[in-house]
């Protein structure tokens, strides 16, 4: 599975963001693979006044609790930072989310989640 950390920040925050982002380390466990993050210029290019960026975890389903609280502990950081929101989301490969489907296990509920 992954996890993916989105970062918004004003245009007045993205120098702290930045040092934020350069002073964590890389995850030491093993059990924890960061593949890498990617700012969104789009949103720059036409006048938006939040910039975006997203850090991609992978890890194995057994590890949940550990992943959980090294993300949680990684970006509670940027919330020291005034202007910048956070969240951490679970996302699965397609197949898995169509296993999960047949097996009537996926929450298909979209009614009380925000976009």
């Amino acid at each position: 599975m992954i996890k993916i950390g989105t970062v918004t920040c004003t245009p007045e925050a993205a120098d702290m963001v930045a040092q934020c982002y350069s002073s964590f380390p890389t995850p030491t466990e093993g059990r924890i693979r960061f593949v890498d993050t990617y700012v969104s210029t789009e949103g720059v290019t036409k006048g938006e006044t939040e910039y975006k960026a997203f850090s991609i975890f992978e890890y194995d389903d057994a590890d949940e609790s550990l992943i959980q609280e090294y993300l949680e502990k990684r970006f509670a950081a940027f919330s020291k930072i005034p202007g910048v929101k956070y969240k951490i989301e679970d996302w699965v490969r397609v197949a898995e989310a169509l296993k999960m489907l047949a097996d009537g296990e996926f929450n298909t509920d979209f009614a009380n989640t925000s976009f």
